[in-house]
C-alpha cells in the first residue's frame, strides 16, 4: 500500500514539475519586440521557453498586468497554432497563422467540434502580431500579444473569458508541417496544462519626508 502511494506521489510530483509556468514580468513591453523573430543575442527575449516534442513547436511566453506575449517557432512550412481554454479544438480560442511567399496571415479562431471559425472579437483580441520565415535557419516564427481579460460581452463563445494570474489552464499546440490551408488537418498536435505565475506584491513605498517638516526636538 505504501509503495503504491509512493508511486502515485512521485508521478504527481513529476507532473507538477513538468507543468509549464508562464512567468510574470512587468517589463514585457520593453523586452519583447513583435517582429516575427526571437532575438536572444543579448539575453532571452522572453522570460520562459517551452519545447513541445509532440507538436514540434517551441513556445516563448510571459505576461504583464494585462497582456500575454507569445512567440511560436517551428521548422514546418504550413500553418501553426496555439489555443487557450480547452484540451481540444472544440471551445478553444486559437491564434493560428501561416507564412507563404505571396501571403501571410494571423487570425483569432474559435474551435467548434472538429473545425474552427473566425472569432467575432478577432480584430480586437490580437493587439499586435507578426509572422516571418528565416531562410538561413528554416524557422517560421509567429509572435502576438493577447489580452488576459476579454472585453465585456466578447468571451461567450470561449471555454474561458479570462486568464487569471495563479490559475491553471488547458492549452493546445498544433501545426500542419506541409500545408498552409487552414482547413487541412493538423499533422502534429499536443495538449497540456499551463499555470500563470502569481503577480508578486508591489513593494510598499515609504512616504517622503519633505524638507523642513521634521518635528522639532522638545526642550
Amino acid at each position: 500500500m505504501f509503495r503504491q502511494f509512493a508511486l502515485l506521489l512521485g508521478a504527481a510530483l513529476a507532473l507538477a514539475a513538468a507543468q509549464p509556468v508562464i512567468p510574470y514580468d512587468s517589463l514585457m513591453d520593453d523586452r519583447v519586440g513583435i517582429d516575427g523573430m526571437i532575438d536572444n543575442e543579448e539575453g532571452p527575449e522572453y522570460p520562459a521557453t517551452y519545447k513541445d516534442k509532440a507538436s514540434g513547436l517551441t513556445v516563448h511566453w510571459g505576461f504583464d498586468d494585462s497582456l500575454m506575449y507569445v512567440g511560436l517557432e517551428t521548422r514546418g512550412r504550413g500553418w501553426l497554432a496555439i489555443g487557450f481554454g480547452s484540451p481540444k479544438m472544440n471551445g478553444s480560442n486559437m491564434i493560428i497563422g501561416y507564412y507563404a511567399e505571396d501571403s501571410t496571415k494571423v487570425m483569432n479562431e474559435i474551435g467548434a467540434r472538429y473545425t474552427h471559425a473566425r472569432a467575432p472579437q478577432s480584430d480586437s483580441a490580437i493587439r499586435d502580431a507578426e509572422i516571418d520565415f528565416d531562410e538561413e535557419t528554416g524557422v517560421t516564427t509567429l509572435e502576438f500579444v493577447y489580452p488576459l481579460q476579454f472585453p465585456a460581452g466578447k468571451g461567450e463563445a470561449l471555454a474561458i473569458s479570462a486568464l487569471e494570474p495563479g490559475g491553471t489552464y488547458d492549452v493546445i499546440l498544433a501545426q500542419n508541417t506541409k500545408s498552409i490551408a487552414l482547413n487541412a488537418k493538423h499533422t502534429n498536435f499536443s495538449t497540456l496544462k499551463v499555470r500563470l505565475a502569481e503577480i508578486p506584491p508591489k513593494p510598499e513605498t515609504q512616504p517622503e519626508v519633505q524638507s523642513g517638516s521634521e518635528p522639532k526636538p522638545t526642550q
